[in-house]
């Protein structure tokens, strides 16, 4: 007989309560499982799901099976019911142990299907396995259709509340109470019709015999454990959870402030390496060493740092830690747009990346998987630098990352600026203070505030004595009130203020300046400085003396040469008939010694011309090897003469042999000039005294300075000259050595001595110096260089035996006709015979038509001149001999013709002895 059932319904609410409460708290429980810190932590909350949901699910069914009503007493197996509860909570907490792995769950996928078919199984295997823990005298009856039925409907519910609850995130027990509340109920009622439905499909048969039951459970009994079971077990997890949520809100504050202490004390730490005075790789270096420290940051402890040139658009590896040396090679130079940090760049935007791909275009050999952050470093739109940091593959980037890297990214922007204005200060600074015009800045009302080293190396004033001061430290008094007042009104007004002024050194004396101010502005246009640049125009002003002391040389020689020409052909003219009217007045000594007189006269007019051309032109001239202390002990003998008998001469000649490359005349005109001076300079003055000294000098920097031509290691023989007569003027200084410069009264001096001596010593290779003061007298200090002397052979001496004409046809050649005719009239007397020609075309013809055994040839002349006249002739006839006469300078006679430097040149006006030895040298 089936016997009739009922349900309390009471009970009923209390099992469906029952279930959806411990489904909520076993749902709340899902997001610790896959947000777990540790597997362990995971695997303790999976256990808790279990324990919650499969007590939950026993709890609700064995309330359900109180709450029917059957007309036998009804029993309870305590093995089978503990068992039905292991059951419940093992099955339950295996089938959820795919949410560790993270994720979501989708409809129909793998992962959704396990979970839900086994959860329904447990569910399923629980009610059944309770079912069979029932002790009663009757049988119970299965209809498998409605089994089926039950296992579907708890395997759908149980994915459907797996779904909602899956969207759980927040792991705090009472938030997300909508999604939580739906999940729990859905799961509550999958239960309870699993179990209600299940329950509809079963028929109790009443037993004929009675059984009797061992270990069995009272109902009574069997509901207050399970309602102590219960409440246990999910107040338990309530608290658990609550603690856990505590404990997880206390390690998450913790770490939250921990992060912000690592953010603050990295900050601080990047802060602080902008105080310290350091290159700017040096920086950066520790800025890096920085970030990679950071805990809490998932890095890999390598990274670099790039500067950029906004000019070229490029990256430059400024610094590294534990990069692979191929990287260092081809990550040195990185154009904007190149790979990630070149992306960053070009970008002007963070680069995040988890893994290689194809935009990390730089790559070597055995490089493994990772990923990056390339943070540009901005400042007004231009970007600084690139901070590279290397993440481990995989990486999930977040907020606080990026967070603190753009902050970072702000903190070494003006560090970067800093240190370029700072290199820019100090390059602009350097190249001031090693500037070698002397620099001054002043504030507005004139009081200095800044002097570079040429300012006091110029000056003679210490930075210390000039700050503070007015430039008016520099005031010598040549400039008047009006002239500083116009300056100053200039440069208040804004203008840029330039003019050349006479500037006084701390000891006193002056120097010529050139001096340029101008305003200094700050950033709203207001004039605060002034800075001013004193050039020093002393050397300048020197070398435009010497500019025009050489154009005066110029003009001179231009003026010699032009009439040196001319002039020595009247003088060789004059002396040929001389020559001729001393050969016709031999009997006659009275008039004889007379021309001879004149004759004297003109070769000194000669030798004064010969003299004036080498001052003029001031080139090397025919120097040979000679003691100038031999010489100078010779010449003495000489000047003597011009020396009055009142004045004094002390000497100090060296006695070692001091050699020199020399042409004596000049050396004795040197001389000449300058002890004649002294003497001049002496007349009038009480107790007149002239020192004379030679000796041997070492050169020195110091002489370098002063002089162009000087060498600090060369030896030079050093002649000093003093007088204590009048001096010289300051003014008259600078002009001594001008030629036709004179002090003198009319008639006492040409202007030509101390030029012509100037001139000699530059021939040789010497320079001179000259200190004056007005009644204290003068002193004039000569330095030659000395030469290596070796031991010369003996010339031998000229013939003094001249050999006879034999007759020989001479062509001369000149455009002078006096002195062609008087020349050609000379030589017939020494007994040649002469032919005559105006010009070289003449002499050509002459040349081919008549044999001749000599031609005597004038360098300039019309028509044809000497040098292409020569050259047709030894075209004709390659053993001509030739001789060339010339007016004009002897040593440069011939210096562009280089093919006949071999020929003889004789100087007019020449001695007809001279000739007519020069003729017999080459005709015999």
């Amino acid at each position: 007989m089936i016997l009739a059932e009922t349900y309390h319904i009471t009970l009923v609410v209390v099992s469906i309560l029952t279930a959806i409460g411990s489904s909520f708290v076993a749902l709340s429980t899902v997001p610790r499982i896959h947000s777990a810190i540790s597997s362990k932590h995971s695997f303790a909350w999976i256990a808790i799901f279990g324990l919650s949901l499969g007590a939950g699910i026993w709890a609700m069914h064995f309330i359900a099976i109180l709450a029917l009503q059957l007309p036998i007493p009804v029993h309870f197996d305590i093995t089978l019911t503990i068992f039905s509860l292991l059951l419940a909570v093992g099955v339950t907490a295996v089938a959820i142990s795919p949410l560790r792995s993270g994720g979501s769950l989708h409809l129909f996928s793998p992962k959704t299907l396990f979970i839900g078919i086994m959860m329904g199984l447990g569910i399923a295997g629980m009610h059944y396995s309770g079912m069979a823990a029932m002790r009663l005298n009757a049988t119970m009856q299965h209809h498998s259709h409605i089994i089926l039925l039950a296992v579907v409907i708890a395997i759908v519910a149980s994915t459907a509340a797996l779904l909602i609850a899956n969207q759980l995130r927040d792991t705090r027990i009472f938030n997300q109470l909508g999604v939580k509340t739906m999940a729990a109920i859905v799961m509550g009622f999958a239960v309870s019709a699993m179990h209600y439905t299940a329950m509809y499909g079963m028929d109790f048969i009443a037993s004929d015999t009675l059984i009797h039951f061992e270990s069995v459970i009272d109902p009574l009994i069997l509901a207050i454990f399970i309602i102590i079971i219960a409440f246990l077990i999910q107040g338990g997890i309530i608290i658990g959870a609550l603690f856990d949520e505590a404990y997880a809100m206390s390690e998450e504050t913790a770490s939250e402030m921990k992060r912000r202490a690592d953010i603050s004390k990295a900050l601080s730490d990047i802060l602080s390496v902008a105080m310290h005075k350091q290159s700017l790789e040096s920086m950066m270096e520790r800025v890096l060493d920085i970030i990679l420290s950071v805990e809490w940051l998932a890095l890999e402890k390598k990274g670099s740092i790039f500067i950029s040139d906004s000019r070229t658009n490029t990256l430059s590896m400024l610094t590294q830690q534990h990069l692979h040396p191929e990287l260092l090679k081809q990550c040195k130079k990185i154009p904007f747009g190149h790979c990630l940090c070149g992306k960053a760049a070009e970008t002007r935007n963070l680069i995040y990346k988890n893994c290689i791909d194809h935009e990390h275009v730089i790559r070597v050999d055995g490089m493994t998987e990772h990923g990056h952050y390339c943070i540009p470093v901005m400042s007004q739109g231009e970007v600084l630098a690139v901070i590279n940091l290397y993440l481990s593959p995989d990486h999930q980037q977040s907020a606080e990352e990026i967070s603190f890297l753009s902050t970072v990214a702000d903190a070494v922007a003006p560090m970067i600026l800093n240190h370029r204005l700072e290199a820019k200060s100090l390059k602009i600074s350097s190249a001031i203070d090693q500037a070698g015009e002397a620099v001054l800045i002043s504030n507005y009302n004139g009081l200095i505030e800044y002097v570079n080293k040429a300012f006091t190396e110029i000056t003679g004033y210490s930075m210390q004595e000039a700050l503070g001061q007015k430039p008016s430290i520099l005031k010598s008094g040549n400039q008047d009130q009006l002239f500083y007042k116009q300056m100053w009104d200039t440069i208040k007004s804004g203008e840029v203020w330039q003019g050349e002024v006479i500037e006084r050194r701390k000891d006193g004396s002056f120097y010529p300046a050139m001096l340029t101010i101008s305003p200094i502005r700050d950033s709203e246009d207001k004039i605060t400085h002034f800075v001013g640049i004193h050039e020093d125009l002393s050397e300048h002003k020197s070398l435009e003396a010497q500019y025009r002391q050489a154009q005066k040389m110029e003009a001179l020689g231009t003026l010699v040469g032009g009439i040196a020409h001319d002039f020595n052909n009247m003088l060789a003219g004059m002396i040929g008939n001389l020559y001729i009217i001393k050969g016709k007045v031999k009997e006659n000594p009275d008039i004889l010694e007379k021309v001879e007189r004149v004759e004297k006269v003109g070769f000194q007019a000669a030798d004064m011309i010969k003299q004036m051309l080498v001052f003029a032109r001031n080139d090397d001239v025919e120097r040979h090897k000679l003691s100038l202390s031999s010489f100078i002990k010779e010449a003495f003998n000489l000047h003597q003469i011009v020396i009055p008998e009142n004045i004094q001469l002390n000497r100090n000649i060296s006695g070692s042999n001091l050699f020199v490359l020399g042409n004596p005349a000049m050396l004795q005109q040197l001389l000449l000039n300058l002890v004649g001076n002294a003497a001049d300079a002496l007349a009038g003055v009480e107790n007149p005294t002239i020192n004379f000294s030679l000796n041997e000098l070492r050169g020195s920097e110091e002489l370098c300075l002063k002089h162009a031509k000087a060498k600090a290691h060369s030896n030079y023989a050093y002649i000093h000259i003093s007088d204590n007569g009048a001096g010289i003027e300051a003014e008259h200084i600078e002009h001594i050595f001008d030629p036709f410069f004179t002090t003198k009264e009319v008639g006492k001096g040409t202007g030509l001595g101390l030029a012509m001596t100037a001139t000699i010593i530059s021939s040789h290779n010497g320079f001179v110096e000259v200190e004056s003061e007005p009644g204290r007298g003068t002193d004039f200090h000569i330095y030659i260089p000395l030469c290596n002397h070796e031991e010369q052979k003996p010339l031998a001496a000229d013939s003094a035996m001249i050999a006879d004409s034999k007759g020989e046809t001479l062509l001369i050649v000149d455009d002078d006709e006096t002195l062609r005719d008087t020349t050609a009239e000379t030589l017939q007397l020494l007994g040649y015979r002469t032919l005559v020609a105006s010009n070289g075309r003449d002499a050509v013809e002459i040349f081919q038509a008549t044999a001749v055994d000599a031609v005597i040839l004038d360098v300039v002349m019309p028509v044809m001149g000497g040098p292409d006249t020569a050259r047709e002739m030894l075209n004709l006839n390659p053993h001509t001999n030739i001789i060339f006469a010339t007016g004009y300078d002897r040593e440069n006679a011939l210096k562009d013709a280089k093919d006949l430097e071999n020929t003889p040149v004789l100087s007019k006006p020449f001695e007809i002895n001279e000739l007519h030895r020069t003729i017999r040298l080459l005709l015999d």
